[in-house]
């Protein structure tokens, strides 16, 4: 994976440059797979080779030998089921790469869009149980209805799917801004946004009672001041998260200076 400005042809797919410009950095998924799937061989062919030894030396029984040698072959299953597990190797490694005018995915599920082609990102973090790295997952809608899925077998996914959503929000934003300004009420997700305040599920905070609007523990999260309740959802389950923040801060900034 390239850190700096990437090269042309560095990708394992070309890229349409015409449409999305220069490419700016790379997320490749193969050297990754590489590594895991010869872990993988190196620990599962020491589990078998020493099953045989430990299983004729436990006839025998020599068990200063056969119980060390099933031991150990145990721990090198153990340890090859826990890194698929971990990592889940896919037999096709993907490449993404940003480009100054758009996103390229190549691979299973992948594709080429301008960043005026997408229509909304979602995002979604999802814990590896209690303390344990979280896997975040992006979902980005097309116009023309399609789905790019980025996950974990992405290196460094969130600072794609993070960058993605940034695009996605600088274009999404002054549509539903001009929207409001013109005195339309807004939905993005469960929440509704006009001049007057920020409505979900029928309950109703003006701005002035808005205290902030955040995303955060895996929820967005509309803080009102005290005395009135929050207006709550999960991050997971709400396209354009970002964009909703955005938009509340400029519409609430926006009402507090009339």
């Amino acid at each position: 994976m390239s850190r700096g400005p990437a090269r042309p042809g560095s990708a394992a797919v070309e890229f349409p440059q015409d449409r999305l410009g220069e490419p700016v950095r790379i997320f490749d998924g193969r050297a990754a797979a590489r590594r895991t799937w010869a872990w993988l061989a190196l620990l599962c062919l020491a589990a078998a080779a020493l099953i045989p030894a430990a299983v004729v030396y436990l006839h025998d029984r020599v068990w200063w030998v056969g119980v060390p040698a099933l031991l150990l072959s145990m721990g090198y299953a153990a340890a090859a089921g826990w890194i698929a597990g971990r990592d889940r190797p896919r037999l096709r490694a993907r490449v993404a790469v940003l480009h100054t005018a758009g996103l390229a995915v190549s691979g299973p599920g992948g594709g080429a869009y301008t960043w005026d082609e997408l229509a909304s990102v979602t995002v979604a973090g999802v814990p590896d149980g209690p303390g344990g790295r979280v896997r975040w997952r992006f979902t980005v809608v097309a116009d023309d209805g399609s789905v790019l899925r980025l996950g974990d077998d992405i290196p460094d996914v969130r600072t794609l799917g993070v960058a993605v959503a940034q695009e996605v929000t600088a274009r999404i934003v002054p549509h539903r801004l001009a929207a409001v300004k013109a005195g339309e009420s807004v939905r993005i997700g469960p929440f509704a946004v006009d001049l007057d305040g920020v409505e979900k599920d029928g309950e109703r905070l003006p701005w002035h009672a808005v205290h902030d609007v955040v995303i955060g523990n895996g929820m967005v999260t509309v803080h009102a001041r005290p005395g009135r309740p929050d207006l709550a959802t999960l991050a997971s389950r709400m396209p354009d998260a970002l964009a909703f923040t955005v938009l509340c801060h400029q519409v609430r900034d926006m009402a507090q200076d009339f």
